[in-house]
């Protein structure tokens, strides 16, 4: 519990996770983040250990509930789909932009450059972009703006950090400014 969804939660789990060498799953759910992971009891608590204390600088963690898992036969660490349950859970407010963003909007070579809404996960909208949780593209007003292949690359890989940053675009697939 806590704030957990769209600040680069689930990326930042992943990493610890495959770092350590545990298997498992990271979603989101109603309740903040669902992570389900198999391994050494010494080593799953250094892995909640640097879930606490590396993390995402937009997360807040309130409470870590730990349950023995069932049986379960994960070979790899993997980030799942969403699951929609009862919503107990915050989102982050907008965050002024981060400086590798400000770095990107100001570097010509950049293709955010000069993109005004630059954002990753560590900055930019969330609760103005909000219509329902869990907060997923589809659920946000960037839900009509498709991806172009860059942002997609981007939005799609774990350790980027804009990896599930849903309100990413660039100047190709994003929203238009003008004066």
């Amino acid at each position: 519990m806590g704030i957990v969804q769209g600040v680069g939660f689930r990326p930042h789990v992943y990493h610890i996770a495959k770092t350590l060498g545990l298997r498992g799953e990271v979603s989101n759910d109603g309740q903040g983040a669902l992570i389900k992971v198999v391994g050494d009891r010494s080593t799953i608590d250094t892995f909640i250990d640097k879930i606490h204390s590396e993390r995402p600088p937009l997360a807040q963690i309130e409470t870590i509930t730990r349950h023995p898992l069932p049986q379960t036969d994960f070979s790899d660490f993997i980030i799942t789909s969403s699951i929609t349950n009862t919503v107990r859970t915050k989102i982050a407010p907008d965050a002024a932009t981060c400086p590798t963003c400000k770095n990107e909007i100001f570097d010509p070579l950049s293709c955010w450059y000069p993109y005004p809404f630059t954002n990753c996960t560590h900055c930019g909208p969330r609760l103005s972009i909000i219509k329902k949780l869990p907060y997923d593209r589809q659920n946000t007003s960037m839900a009509n703006f498709n991806l172009c292949p860059e942002c997609q690359q981007d939005y799609s890989e774990p350790l980027n950090r804009r990896f599930h940053a849903q309100p990413t675009a660039c100047h190709v697939c994003g929203q238009k400014a003008w004066l």
